[in-house]
């Protein structure tokens, strides 16, 4: 995999390359989707990111719910690990220590899980916009001496943090060069606005993925709650509004390989939830008999570039709160 298209893995599979891939509006349903758990996906979604080893497993199991709003009477028994920080890469600040909690039946990495990767948690929106759902916790077991790169989240409910995604185990052939993806990824988060500052055309379109696929996952919602939208700062939305203004509506260049994605509009602008800025969905024309195909994308390329030069200056896109 080209180092330089990598980060388009975190966003799209290879056969969804090219269109929208974490929000999309449709009449009054949000639904979000996850994107393939890849380390730099799973970094993307983690409250935590860091590189360091297990040094042991408690050995008392502790009981937790699976995820949000489930029964009290429904526990899980979650095993905990110690892991020790070797190097923060996101959102450690200062820790040196995660107890990392895990179910106790989960299997050992790199075996499959008996009932799939996390259970999905259904959480029903306000203002009829749907429903939700997002990855549970990675059925994945730690074990002493496990040592390499680990996505954490805080536990809804347990005073532990849960993996996102799999362990980037430094015993992989493949280590050093998708942990530095991952570091992308969480440069990315932590200094939004020099990621999009970049020089680089590609580098400024991954690192709005990777920054947009944050803001438009709900994070830490009360069960049949969503949390509170709120704007992101100016600056970024004025980046990113520029970005959007720069690309073409399709890429100009083809898919090099599986789950890569040249950069695209069209691959950014459901991400900004359109619908939320005032954004009208163009009607497609009716066809008569002989008439050509419609070309929705032209469509779609002369609406958004006209939305985008007319209400550019008053755009406010906005992300989910975290508190």
């Amino acid at each position: 995999m080209r180092t330089s298209s990598a980060l388009g893995l975190v966003l799209a599979g290879a056969a969804l390359s090219g269109l929208p891939a974490v929000a999309q509006l449709r009449a009054e349903k949000l639904v979000v989707m996850a994107g393939p758990q890849t380390p730099a996906a799973s970094a993307a979604n983690a409250d935590a990111v860091v590189v360091g080893k297990v040094t042991e497993v408690e050995k008392d199991p502790v009981e937790a719910t699976a995820y949000p709003g489930a029964p009290e009477d429904q526990k899980v028994s979650y095993k905990v690990a110690v892991l020790k920080v070797d190097e923060a890469l996101l959102g450690a600040g200062g820790v040196t220590r995660f107890r990392v909690g895990f179910p106790a039946d989960a299997p050992a990495a790199g075996e499959p899980p008996a009932g799939g990767p996390g259970r999905p948690a259904p959480v029903g929106g306000p203002g009829g916009l749907g429903r939700i759902r997002r990855p549970g916790p990675t059925a994945v077991a730690l074990t002493a001496g496990m040592d390499g790169c680990f996505c954490l989240t805080r536990h809804h409910g347990a005073d532990f943090y849960v993996l996102v995604g799999v362990p980037l185990l430094k015993k992989n052939d493949s280590y050093a060069k998708e942990l530095e993806q991952v570091k992308k990824v969480t440069k990315a988060i932590d200094d939004p606005v020099a990621a999009l500052k970049a020089k680089d055309l590609a580098d400024r379109f991954r690192a709005a993925q990777v920054i947009l696929q944050r803001y438009q996952t709900p994070r830490g919602q009360r069960p049949g709650r969503l949390p509170a939208r709120e704007p992101i700062p100016d600056e970024e939305t004025k980046l990113i509004v520029a970005l959007l203004k720069e690309l073409p509506w399709q890429p100009k260049t083809p898919v090099a390989g599986p789950g890569e994605q040249p950069p695209s509009r069209s691959a950014l602008w459901y991400q900004v939830n359109p619908a939320e800025l005032g954004f009208k969905q163009p009607t497609v024309p009716a066809r008569k008999a002989g008439d050509p195909p419609v070309d929705f994308n032209k469509i779609m390329d002369d609406a958004t570039e006209k939305f985008l030069t007319e209400n550019g200056e008053k755009i406010k896109i906005k992300r989910y709160a975290t508190k």
